[in-house]
């Protein structure tokens, strides 16, 4: 069963298929949801914003996800389109974070969640791990919400 819902959840776009499904998601698992994909507002990088606690957290977080369909590979990562993963991230950390967190939030710990139907493909596993090492601090973190 797993290996079909992985199957589903690759197949589906980033725009109105993987970002709809993933507010409802979020909010069925306790998360309030203060951004939701839209299409015409500049966005600087989040797709969906939530806040909320998992299970294994000690204390509740900003989660901020960036949504891109499918595997990400080199083109996907950094291929030299503003909409890749890396120049996303980077937007996030410059703008979203300092400039878009509701008040409420603002002192809370920050996760970028990178949101993909697939997996991280080998060849590009390595530029991601390195990059997001060296952006993590005491107040960011990331992780992977993948088809698995």
């Amino acid at each position: 069963m797993k290996l079909v819902i992985r199957q589903y959840l690759a197949s589906l776009k980033e725009r109105g298929e993987l970002d709809a499904l993933l507010p409802d998601l979020l909010s069925q698992m306790g998360f309030e949801v203060f951004l939701k994909p839209g299409i015409g507002s500049r966005q600087y990088g989040v797709d969906v914003g939530a806040f909320g606690k998992l299970p294994d957290d000690e204390d509740a977080k900003v989660y901020l996800f960036s949504v891109k369909s499918g595997d990400l590979g080199r083109k996907d990562w950094s291929g030299g389109n503003p909409q890749d993963l890396r120049p996303s991230i980077e937007e996030i950390i410059d703008v979203f974070i300092p400039s878009r967190i509701p008040a409420e939030y603002k002192e809370k710990p920050v996760e970028i969640c990178l949101c993909f139907g697939g997996e991280v493909k080998e060849e590009v596993r390595a530029n991601v791990s390195l990059f997001l090492d060296k952006q993590a601090s005491d107040n960011l973190s990331f992780s992977e919400w993948n088809g698995d």
